[in-house]
């Protein structure tokens, strides 16, 4: 009998509790303890049967913050998001809040589009990118499909979320009764992300920060 069956043995009489009773159990035990020490492996074996420690709880990952474009991220400054933008902007102020829109169209995807920052006392809060396209139904649910190759399965949206949103920054922007289809995705760290209709061949991609997004609805009771 090798070392590790003469373990395995003891370690199962042990959990039995059956080693220092009497009879045969007892005469078996002797016989192993005397196996044992004859290999040459000293007096107690059972001091190496040292249980296994429990592993610990692996930690839920927190979710990674939303990163745009070159790393442009919630709360950075005008300035902070030009060092990061290359693309020609110009500013514009409504109170509390700032707007900086490129110059030219960007690429999007197979796309170009109007990009559009907004903060809120030199905060980036929103961000979109507008579109004017020829055939806007098809390129609409082109972008549909790739930004749930992102961000998981699309949701229907009402589109007076976006249009309360816009208000807050440019009132009248959008007229309800021509917004239409719109589709929402929340990203784990509350990033909320809209595609619609604003108009006739119009259609927009908005990022909302977690603390615009998150008050959306009314959850009471929910």
């Amino acid at each position: 009998m090798n070392r590790h069956k003469i373990l395995r043995r003891l370690a199962a009489m042990a959990a039995a509790g059956i080693m220092a009773s009497g009879g045969a159990c007892a005469e078996e035990t002797n016989s192993l303890l005397s196996i044992w020490e004859s290999l040459g492996f000293g007096a107690n074996p059972t001091a190496t049967l040292t249980p296994e420690p429990t592993p610990a709880a692996t930690p839920t990952p927190a979710p990674e913050d939303f990163r745009f474009r070159d790393g442009i991220r919630w709360g950075m400054t005008m300035q902070q998001v030009k060092a990061l933008e290359n693309e020609n902007m110009v500013e514009r102020s409504n109170q509390e809040w700032s707007i900086m829109v490129t110059t030219e169209k960007v690429a999007v995807s197979r796309f170009t589009a109007d990009l559009v920052f907004m903060f809120r006392q030199d905060q980036l809060r929103m961000i979109t990118y507008e579109f004017q396209r020829p055939d806007a139904e098809a390129d609409f649910q082109y972008m549909a499909g790739a930004l749930s190759s992102l961000y998981g399965e699309k949701q229907e949206a009402d589109p007076s979320v976006v249009k309360t949103l816009m208000d807050a920054i440019n009132p009248g922007r959008y007229r309800l009764e021509q917004m239409d289809q719109t589709y929402a995705w929340i990203r784990g760290d509350g990033t909320a992300i809209f595609l619609y209709y604003y108009g006739p061949g119009l259609f927009s991609v908005m990022y909302a920060a977690p603390d615009l997004g998150g008050g959306l609805y009314q959850t009471q009771g929910l």
